[in-house]
């Protein structure tokens, strides 16, 4: 339950810091909004533009959004990391086919914006539209090659934030003039943090590190008709137990280094923070959607994985443009490739062995809210999705990945 006081402290907060920083929303602004309107981000992203007087657009087709925005030309930008990813990735892919574009955009992202970097990127901004003045990134975390290339190519603040929707979103936000990567920025004015020791792991409070717990006015008053629930994350001092593990960094910014919920642990003793694995790994092209899971007799973990068609069908070359997604899924080629790309980005983010994915089923059908693997903010159902695809999971320690890539 979210109250209208939770929603305004949020937006306050932000409007706080980005006054202190200087930055003015003049009414001639505009922000075009795109995300799921059930997401606490996008909400108090819209309360906070209202009182400021901002310009409201709203994009009724999420996958027409850059025709959107080379209309709208907003002055302010609130993106997901998917988003950035997917340009990012885009990019770098067309980059990589000409030595002479490579040499450019590497000497380019070397140092502060510059001339070169004007030029080499001036297509990127044409992307948000070319007016953006600043940007903020949240619901999930950005790797720093990405937040780097960004703050290159476009030349203007980008701002990370975090919260829950049981704060209203209010959690930590970097400052404008903060360059730094891989971390969060400090607490919003209006709530206070503390980290507290996590039983059963290393996670000391004393050591600088912990549960991340949220205090304030934006905080909720419980779920509702849940009283068990709400007791299990709101104490009774009015503490947000958050299930996220942070750490304050030298500058004072928060770090997320770990999740106390939704991990499971593997039979050498190893714990698995499954969503934390997922950011990594969507980061391929292949993939439009990925369900990491494990068993406690095992000693890596597996995944779920949804193709996305659209690259499967441009990209993969060993079957005929009219074949049926589901057949394509059962492809024991297409299954190589995907995997072994899997298998590149562990090791480009420095991943344990048992991070690393041992074997993956292809889905032809995406998580959806019709199909319940997904909830109203687009996030995986992992109870469902657990139980809907418990046999399957199983069955993928019990064949070896490179002879099998579905299971009847």
């Amino acid at each position: 339950m979210l109250s209208h006081e939770n929603l305004l402290a949020t937006a306050k907060g932000h409007l706080m810091r980005l006054d202190k920083a200087n930055i003015k929303s003049p009414l001639t602004d505009r922000h075009c909004s795109f995300l799921p309107m059930a997401h606490i981000y996008e909400r108090f992203i819209l309360l906070q533009a209202l009182l400021r007087g901002t310009q409201l657009v709203f994009c009724p087709a999420p996958e027409k959004l850059p025709n959107y925005l080379s209309i709208v030309k907003p002055s302010q930008a609130s993106v997901v990391p998917r988003v950035l990813n997917k340009v990012y990735d885009a990019i770098m892919t067309e980059v990589s086919k000409s030595k002479i574009k490579k040499f450019l955009v590497q000497q380019a992202l070397r140092e502060q914006p510059s001339f070169l970097s004007h030029f080499a990127f001036r297509k990127v901004k044409n992307l948000f539209g070319n007016e953006v003045k600043v940007m903020i990134t949240g619901a999930a975390p950005i790797t720093p090659d990405v937040m780097h290339f960004f703050r290159i190519a476009l030349n203007i603040p980008i701002m990370e934030g975090y919260g829950q929707t049981e704060s209203a979103g209010a959690g930590t936000s970097t400052h404008p003039t903060d360059m730094s990567y891989g971390t969060i920025g400090s607490p919003v004015p209006v709530v206070e943090i503390k980290l507290i020791d996590v039983p059963g792991t290393t996670y000391r409070s004393e050591m600088n590190q912990g549960e991340v717990c949220i205090r304030g006015p934006s905080v909720f008053k419980g779920y509702y008709g849940d009283e068990a629930k709400t007791m299990e994350v709101l104490d009774k001092d009015g503490w947000l137990h958050t299930g996220d593990v942070g750490e304050w960094a030298s500058n004072g910014a928060l770090r997320i280094i770990d999740r106390t919920k939704h991990i499971f642990k593997l039979c050498q003793g190893k714990y698995i923070a499954p969503e934390r694995l997922e950011d990594i790994y969507i980061r391929s092209r292949w993939v439009a959607q990925i369900f990491i899971d494990g068993i406690s007799t095992e000693t890596t973990v597996v995944a779920i994985v949804i193709p996305d068609e659209e690259y499967v069908r441009k990209n993969f070359q060993s079957i005929a443009t009219e074949t049926a997604f589901a057949d394509l899924c059962k492809n024991e080629k297409l299954k190589e490739i995907i995997l072994s790309d899997l298998k590149r980005l562990s090791e480009k983010y420095k991943l344990k062995t048992y991070q690393t994915l041992s074997n993956i089923y292809l889905h032809p059908e995406l998580f959806s809210q019709n199909n319940g693997l997904l909830t109203v903010t687009l996030k995986t159902r992992r109870a469902n999705a657990r139980k809907h695809f418990q046999s399957i999971i199983k069955s993928l320690y019990q064949v070896d990945p490179t002879t099998a890539s579905r299971v009847s």
